[in-house]
């Protein structure tokens, strides 16, 4: 193998130039030759000459002067004619060198270039001059090692532009690195001193808390020795049960023998006793039968007299009967005289309560009189009233038609007469209301206190701006918020002060942004019924989160694309059946109810106009018109949306007990409990925009605020219940 390396002469002092010269592979035998300006060479077992190019047909790019042309590796190292060394081969087949002053030796197959020698002695002089010969990381081996390099670069001239770049980009990284390590060098003192502060914390609590547990570790002791006792005692007693049971049984036994044989005996009694018995029966029946037989004046004597006892037992009978047949036992006669008695006090206290009915009675029939009075009086009066006037109208009807829905026709109507509320709608339909009157507006000034879109000093004009101007304007706000929000690369501002920028660049004149800036205030105020605007005047006044309006957007052009993937699923009719469309919708927000699902069914067949069995339109529910016209299936989604997170807000108030004031952490536990589902993310997320703390900015647990600030914060933040309602 033929290696080109490039030697030149440098001007290092420690390393001097290397001779120019061509050596060749050890195989071949090298005959060098000049002829002309070229180099020739022959092969070992041939005779041609074969002739190298000169230098002038190089290409003109190359360097022609600085190449060396050598040998790398090399085999059997390089023959040289005074230096008496032989290449031999063995009877084992080894490759040896016979030296004339070393003998024979084994072959060295790949010796080095001369080059590669000079700065190999160079690095072990300088390693050993600096006393860096270990083999581990220390500046000045590196030092050594760069100026080797350094001495490679300068040498290799053709390559010296990408090995000097490469050395850079070394240098830069190494540079780079002990910055970092300089830099870092303070945070590990700082790390060492935490650490050692940390453990003698640690061990200042187990110092502390030594006491404690070696006396937990003796009372723990202790209570095994008295479980010990106590499992003793438990065999004990249980040794003792045993041994009872069985004398228990054995006595058992002994009872049941000796009963047996106590009714046995008693049998045995009773027998005798029978046996006894009927023996004297039978020696009286003998007797009084050998008495009798012998004495017939004897029986007709008892016979006669067991007649006439009898008479008199009769007669003793009917006299009794005759006597006592209406009496009855003293006892009855005491049960019933005291039932007798219990009765007599029910029926006083029937008798007063009789009293008192009869007189509310009469109070009752006079009061009646009188009423039936009154009405006739009144249907008299009515008919009269009938006859001579006109219907009263139902003015509660106007409220679904008036700006500010039934609230703010409470206000309006609130005590006026017929002609009145006729004046007051009569301002409502030219655009003149109460709180219009005034043509102008008063400027709050440059306060601190003052938004920057409100602050003017001056007289404003009142445009009385209706419902569609406001919708526009605020559709607009948002539109240019969204492109603002996408180009937006530092920390964006809030809602408030965008407005007083969009309005400055909308309007040129400092006046007219501040109108419509202060017509815009109040349109939103009087038109806080209508959901949107309520929404977009809580994150213009710092209580809502305008994500809320992001992440309606969003769910909506998800929603549109579940429906369109429904729709080509059915075969694109661009249509859905109401049973698909509710199912979609049903799929989409797993937390609705079915009530609510209906609801929105019934919104969307309300907004085209159709039967209950026809198909919808999905695509015209998405669409808006350049008026931002309400909409009823949009309005009812977004509805529903905030009374969702009304409903969460109102279980997570239901759980803090109506504190005044709240902490993070209650607030934290109060969610958990509401809604055990939510992630960690999520809850901190919740609590950051509850306290108004930002992303960056620390948050510690004991931060407390008003408990009516923070629900009022959490009803417009982008919060959700993540699982069902436990």
């Amino acid at each position: 193998m033929i290696n080109i390396e490039e030697h030149r002469s440098t001007d290092v002092p420690a390393l001097p130039p290397i001779e120019r010269k061509i050596v060749f592979d050890s195989s071949c035998e090298g005959k060098r030759r000049a002829k002309g300006s070229g180099v020739s060479y022959s092969l070992r077992g041939h005779q041609r000459q074969f002739c190298l190019p000169s230098p002038s047909a190089l290409k003109p790019h190359q360097d022609t002067y600085s190449g060396d042309l050598d040998t790398w590796p090399a085999h059997a190292s390089v023959t040289h004619g005074s230096t008496g060394t032989g290449v031999h081969v063995t009877k084992d087949k080894h490759l040896v060198v016979i030296n004339a002053k070393s003998g024979m030796t084994k072959c060295q197959l790949t010796p080095k270039p001369k080059f590669l020698e000079q700065l190999e002695r160079f690095l072990e002089k300088e390693l050993a001059s600096l006393g860096a010969t270990e083999v581990r990381a220390s500046e000045p081996r590196l030092q050594a090692y760069r100026e080797v390099f350094e001495h490679l670069i300068e040498d290799f001239k053709t390559y010296k532009p990408l090995l000097s770049a490469i050395k850079n980009e070394y240098e830069m990284v190494l540079a780079q690195q002990r910055d970092e390590i300089r830099h870092l060098q303070p945070l590990q003192q700082m790390l060492v001193a935490v650490s050692e502060e940390s453990e003698q914390k640690l061990m200042a609590i187990r110092e502390h808390d030594k006491q404690e547990v070696k006396d937990l570790k003796l009372e723990n002791r202790r209570l095994y020795e008295k479980i010990d006792e106590l499992n003793s005692e438990q065999l004990s007693l249980e040794e003792q049960v045993r041994k009872l049971s069985e004398e228990l049984q054995a006595n058992y036994i002994i009872y049941r023998d000796e009963c047996d044989a106590r009714k046995l005996l008693i049998s045995d009694i009773n027998e005798l006793r029978f046996q006894q018995e009927e023996a004297m029966m039978s020696k009286h029946t003998t007797d009084a039968v050998e008495l009798t037989k012998d004495d017939p004046v004897t029986l007709r004597i008892a016979l006669r007299k067991l007649r006439e006892d009898e008479a008199e037992a009769t007669r003793k009978l009917n006299e009794m009967k005759a006597n006592y047949g209406d009496v009855i036992p003293r006892r009855d006669y005491e049960q019933l005289k005291t039932q007798y008695q219990t009765l007599e006090e029910k029926l006083e206290i029937l008798k007063d309560d009789y009293l008192k009915l009869k007189a509310e009675h009469d109070a009752l029939l006079e009061m009646h009189k009188q009423v039936v009075q009154q009405r006739d009086d009144f249907y008299v009066e009515s008919e009269t009233l009938k006859r001579s006037g006109t219907p009263r109208p139902s003015w509660s009807r106007c409220s679904e038609f008036i700006s500010g829905g039934p609230d703010r026709w409470k206000l309006l109507s609130n005590g006026k007469t017929s002609d009145e509320l006729v004046e007051v709608l009569l301002n409502e339909i030219r655009g003149i209301g109460p709180s219009d009157e005034a043509e102008y507006f008063e400027g709050l000034g440059f306060g601190p206190g003052v938004p920057k879109y409100l602050q003017y000093e001056g007289k404003v004009k009142n445009r009385r701006l209706k419902v569609r101007d406001c919708n526009v304007l605020m559709h607009d706000i948002w539109k240019e918020r969204q492109i603002q929000s996408a180009e937006q690369t530092t920390e964006s501002v809030s809602l408030a002060d965008f407005i007083h920028r969009y309005l400055q660049q909308r309007f040129c004149l400092p006046k007219m942004a501040a109108e419509w800036a202060y017509n815009l205030r109040d349109a939103c105020q009087k038109y806080s019924n209508n959901v949107d605007i309520k929404f977009f005047w809580a994150v213009v006044c710092g209580e809502g989160d305008e994500q809320v309006y992001y992440s309606l957007i969003a769910s909506t052009a998800q929603l549109l694309a579940n429906l369109v993937k429904m729709d080509q699923a059915r075969g694109g009719h661009q249509t859905l059946s109401q049973e698909d469309f509710g199912a979609v919708i049903a799929d989409f927000y797993l937390t609705k109810s079915d009530d609510d699902i209906t609801r929105l069914v019934k919104a969307a067949t309300t907004e085209q106009g159709i039967a209950d069995d026809a198909p919808i339109r999905y695509a015209l529910l998405f669409m808006e018109d350049d008026e931002y016209r309400s909409r009823p299936f949009l309005d009812e989604l977004k509805k529903q949306r905030f009374q969702d997170t009304a409903k969460y807000v109102k279980d997570i108030h239901s759980k803090l007990n109506d504190h005044q004031f709240v902490t993070v952490g209650e607030l934290k536990q109060a969610i958990m409990s509401t809604d055990p589902e939510t992630d960690s993310a999520r809850l901190d997320a919740t609590v950051r925009w509850a306290f108004g703390v930002s992303d960056n900015a620390p948050m510690d647990a004991a931060i407390t605020r008003p408990l009516g600030k923070v629900l009022t914060r959490l009803q417009f933040g982008n919060i959700r219940r993540t699982g069902f309602k436990p």
